[in-house]
Order: C-alpha cells, then structure tokens, then sequence
C-alpha cells in the first residue's frame, strides 16, 4: 500500500534501502533514519540501543507516532509468523499487485513463497486489468 500511496501521490521510494541493513535512511519515506533505527532495534536484543530508538522516534515525530509504528511493526511480525508458520499462500491478486516489488525485495526467495502458486499468463493479464486498478482505486479513495 505505501508503494501504491507513494505513487499515486507522483512522490517515488528507493526500496533498496528495506532489504540493506547498511542503510540509515530511505530516500522517499520522511523521518525514515527514526523509523528504522526503531525496527531494526525492535527485532534486536539490546534493550537500551531499542529505548534510544524509541525515544529518538518520540523527538522527532511525537509520542503518537511512536506507539503507531510500535503497533505497526507489531502487527506485521504477527501477521508473516502465523501466515508462515500454517503455510497461507498470498491470493493471485496480491501476488499481481506486489510482483515487481517481491521481485526486487527478494521475498520469492523465502522458503514460505512456495506456498504461493502463480496465476496462469491470461489470469495474470486479467488481474493486472481489473485487481490493480481496484487497488489503487481503494488507495485513491483512501488518501483523499
């Protein structure tokens, strides 16, 4: 949704930044050097290096944006676990939608992207026409 919202609005995302963790910072996400010194800390084991984070999050977007992307970053790591853990297959439609930024991600090369089987060409086509074009549509009517 961020990538579709960011494009959308004509604004572009280097994604490259989500997978380097020798990155501080993504060009297109405002306050991204807080947002991932917060995540990566989050799925660390250093307590004080994540209160840091958590009160440099707080400087510098306030206290609510703080316990949004805590509730954020919380709900993504229980969504993929139990998603992966029971072996949920994404539906071919998000699997249209999200296929260059799978790709560029690297997320096809997780063992758990087996449980996913690709739409045939013409349903493929079919989807990029009508799935797509209802999902930015959503993102439209959502962002206004």
């Amino acid at each position: 949704m961020l990538r579709e919202s960011v494009e959308l609005s004509g604004g572009a995302i280097d994604f490259d930044g989500l997978t380097d963790p020798t990155r501080t910072d993504i060009k297109g996400v405002a306050d991204s050097e807080e947002l991932l010194q917060f995540t990566d800390t989050w799925l660390g084991d250093d307590p004080a290096a994540f209160a840091e984070a958590r009160r440099a999050l707080v400087e510098k977007m306030g206290p609510e944006a703080m316990v949004d992307t805590a509730g954020v970053v919380s709900n993504f790591q229980r969504m993929v676990r139990i998603a992966d853990s029971i072996g949920i297959p994404s539906d071919e439609a998000m699997l249209v939608t999200s296929e260059k930024l799978c790709e560029q991600l690297g997320i096809n090369k997780y063992v758990s992207a087996a449980n996913s089987s690709q739409p045939s060409l013409l349903k493929k086509l079919l989807l990029k026409f009508v799935a797509v074009r209802q999902f930015r549509k959503k993102i439209r009517k959502a962002s206004t």
